[in-house]
């Protein structure tokens, strides 16, 4: 019955959110299959639930303003915010969008792919999707959100690798590291977004772990983990369905049928911290800016002063 119970929990996965949250759809048709493991045993955990709720959370990007953006800002072009993910981050892509649409200070792309996962290379390789999508339009953010789709073993040199097993972590975690490193290499910010609280339990235990490996995995490469399960529990820190809206107090449907994904306005309850941090980070940069430019200006003025004398 556990057997059953844990193909049920994986057939859940297979369901998607439309970008904008408010229909369910299939999201897994074949392709990913062979790279999971059959009949693995259960997942190994890699930290108690204490030590998952107790960790710090990851300190902000290394460098207080890349060039790209800085440039960005001072030549008076808008922001350009890429969106990198599954099925999930689709759904924040939707949410950025809608938010910041009528901001002309920020364009919000829409990188994220449905059925696609660090552990599903065969169907997708994300390095090489990520390499090409920057080349063709360059971003100054990133915002990267995978997980549900990976709760799965691998296959690694030919051995099949159980899910959180020290193999799967350091798998992963090196596909991980070379996205992130590739985005900075090309003049982007980077941000993390974790998944909320399951409905199912066994499959929330899996996601817990995946938000812990994540979370101590960006820790690790000084990016900026946003948690967003205590956006999406009731009081006693259970899962449901409904949440008061934090504007009005009405009582709001936030997540799909499905039990995993979320409604459009669901998606934006998730990342109200995510976008105060972006416009912050940039209205700070932007002022940044305009000092340098003040400083150079100032600068030339008195050079220009010296060659007349």
């Amino acid at each position: 019955m556990d057997r059953i119970i844990a193909v049920l929990d994986r057939t859940l996965v297979l369901f998607i959110g439309v970008a904008v949250g408010m229909v369910v759809g299939l999201a897994f048709v074949g392709g990913g299959g062979s790279e999971a493991v059959a009949n693995a045993p259960d997942p190994v955990i890699i930290t108690s639930d204490e030590e998952a709720d107790e960790a710090a959370p990851a300190g902000e990007c290394a460098a207080p303003y890349n060039d790209r953006l800085m440039t960005s800002l001072a030549e008076g072009d808008p922001v350009h915010i890429g969106v990198f993910g599954d099925s999930f981050g689709d759904g924040l892509w939707g949410a950025l969008y809608r938010d910041f649409r009528s901001n002309d200070d920020f364009v919000v792309h829409r990188f994220a792919q449905q059925s696609t996962g660090f552990t599903r290379y065969r169907t997708l390789n994300v390095l090489e999707d990520v390499r090409e999508k920057i080349a063709e339009q360059p971003i100054d953010i990133a915002v990267i959100s995978f997980g549900a789709n990976d709760t799965d073993g691998l296959w690694a040199d030919g051995t099949a690798t159980e899910y959180m097993s020290e193999q799967w972590q350091e798998v992963v975690g090196d596909r991980v590291e070379q996205v992130v490193q590739t985005l900075r290499d090309h003049g982007a910010i980077v941000y993390w977004v974790g998944l909320p609280r399951m409905q199912r339990p066994a499959f929330d235990a899996q996601i817990r772990q995946m938000n812990a490996f994540y979370e101590n995995k960006m820790r690790e490469l000084g990016v900026p983990y946003f948690e967003t399960v205590s956006e999406s529990v009731d009081d006693e820190g259970n899962y449901t369905a409904y949440m008061p809206n934090p504007d009005t107090g009405d009582r709001t449907l936030i997540r799909a049928g499905d039990g995993i994904h979320m409604t459009g306005i669901g998606y934006s309850f998730l990342i109200r911290d995510l976008e105060a941090r972006i416009t912050d980070y940039v209205e700070t940069a932007r002022a940044e800016a305009r000092r340098e430019a003040d400083r150079r200006q100032a600068g030339r003025a008195r050079s220009d002063g010296r060659n007349e004398g």
